[in-house]
């Protein structure tokens, strides 16, 4: 049974390092996104304005970004998100495919950034849809099964000795009684 648990624990050991290994990597990277800009786009600041007709209409940020040229940012059934950030006055459109972020000032129109969003990257490799779309829903879990195997047969292997131990002791002590 000892021997079982053992090679149990080997095979989920291999295969949990990997997936940990991956996921924590990306994890850390993913922690940092927000000093890190290589990760993540910074959020740039646009005209700020007094009411709300001062903001350009969203049909005209997307034109903008249309007009890039990018081909994964094309047209409206490209675009993942629109997003209004009123305290810095900025349109974000990023794609669906490519990870693309354009981000148009929100009142004069000008495209004030152009770049790629790597933290989305990041966290479809963190949750394994990078791969396929359905490995978030079903590798996922059996990672976790696997990890959840792995530290109970670690359990395992850890206590066994000590048990072992305590009950050899147990038995010598009691022959030594009987002499």
């Amino acid at each position: 049974m000892y021997r079982r648990f053992r090679a149990v624990h080997r095979i989920c050991g291999f295969i949990g390092a990997l997936a940990l290994i991956l996921i924590s990597l990306t994890g850390f990277l993913l922690a940092l996104k927000g000093q890190v800009s290589a990760i993540k786009i910074p959020t740039q600041k646009g005209t700020k304005f007094v009411t709300q007709q001062d903001l350009i209409h969203p049909s005209v940020v997307m034109e903008k970004a249309f007009a890039l040229g990018i081909a994964e940012l094309a047209e409206i059934g490209h675009i993942d998100r629109l997003e209004l950030h009123l305290g810095k006055s900025v349109y974000k459109v990023t794609s669906k495919e490519g990870y693309h972020e354009v981000q148009v000032d929100g009142v004069s129109g000008k495209v004030l950034s152009v770049g790629k969003r790597n933290d989305q990257l990041l966290e479809d490799i963190h949750d394994l849809s990078y791969f396929h779309p359905s490995f978030r829903i079903w590798v996922l879990p059996v990672v976790a099964t696997i990890l959840f195997v792995l530290g109970t047969t670690g359990l395992v292997i850890y206590i066994t000795p000590i048990f072992r131990r305590i009950q050899f002791k147990r038995q010598q002590k009691a022959k030594q009684v009987q002499l």
